[in-house]
């Protein structure tokens, strides 16, 4: 739970990191689904709560500090919970307002995308790059959120691999009449990844591209963005028919989109 605060005339925000959670079975599933088809960048970290979630993000955010990634800075912490820095608006309230403004919606993606790359070369990764997880002001791109951390079940490069396809995922939805102005903004980023990463993109792509018509099949909007985002992504990185595949057994066990719950 976060909630804004006033300090010192300023707006900050306060975290608090609730006990308890009931998602470890639903984890424990999807861990398992994704390690037996080799999907280890789909794999799901643990899931953290109270004081341990409180000192991930805490250890996070200062490893990301360290790399010259603008993330918020920590004006207090207490066993659970911390009061951080405002970075100004999500990147997603700034994408939905430049939905009808085509140059302004491809210079966020763009500076959203270089700032990705740019944390990968400097050995970072995020987690959860959802654009409602990025903020975008004069100042830059800032990150958030990071209460569970990839590399407790991965290694670097696919944890930096699904930093790709979860902002892929997200983004698709506001490239829905111009994909492919999307698909040319990561295949440029993807092109200068780190060989780990590609290699870990194309393995899991490769192993699942005879799935990539269940998100095409489904009835569900969820499901059209899925649609989407693999066009998008089909020439730039086949990571995202995992995804598709993925999704798609998410929707037909419920017909609620909550996979990414689980991968966040």
């Amino acid at each position: 739970m976060i909630e804004p605060i006033r300090i010192a005339g300023e707006t900050a925000w306060l975290k608090r990191y609730p006990a308890g959670g009931r998602r470890r079975l639903r984890l424990a599933a999807m861990d398992a689904f994704a390690r037996r088809l080799g999907l280890r960048p789909l794999r799901p970290p643990p899931h953290h709560a109270g004081a341990d979630a409180r000192a991930v993000e805490q250890r996070r955010i200062r490893q990301l500090q360290a790399a010259g990634v603008r993330v918020p800075e920590i004006l207090g912490a207490g066993r659970d919970v911390l009061v951080l820095s405002d970075l100004g608006p999500t990147l997603s309230s700034r994408m939905r307002e430049a939905a009808d403004a085509p140059a302004r919606l491809d210079a966020l993606t763009g500076a959203a995308i270089e700032a990705i790359g740019a944390g990968h070369a400097r050995g970072g990764y995020f987690g959860q790059p959802w654009p409602r997880n990025l903020t975008a002001a004069d100042a830059g791109i800032g990150f958030l959120d990071f209460e569970e951390d990839p590399l407790d079940v991965m290694p670097l490069a696919d944890a930096q691999a699904r930093d790709w396809v979860l902002f892929a995922y997200g983004a698709s939805r506001y490239y829905a009449e111009r994909p492919q102005a999307l698909t040319g903004m990561l295949g440029e980023a993807l092109a200068q990844a780190p060989a780990e990463v590609e290699a870990a993109v194309g393995q899991v792509g490769g192993r699942l591209r005879p799935w990539a018509r269940i998100a095409e099949a489904l009835r569900h909007p969820a499901a059209h963005t899925v649609a989407r985002a693999i066009s998008i992504l089909g020439a730039a990185a086949p990571l995202l028919l995992a995804l598709a595949m993925l999704l798609g057994f998410d929707l037909l066990h419920d017909g609620e989109l909550d996979l990414f719950d689980l991968l966040s």
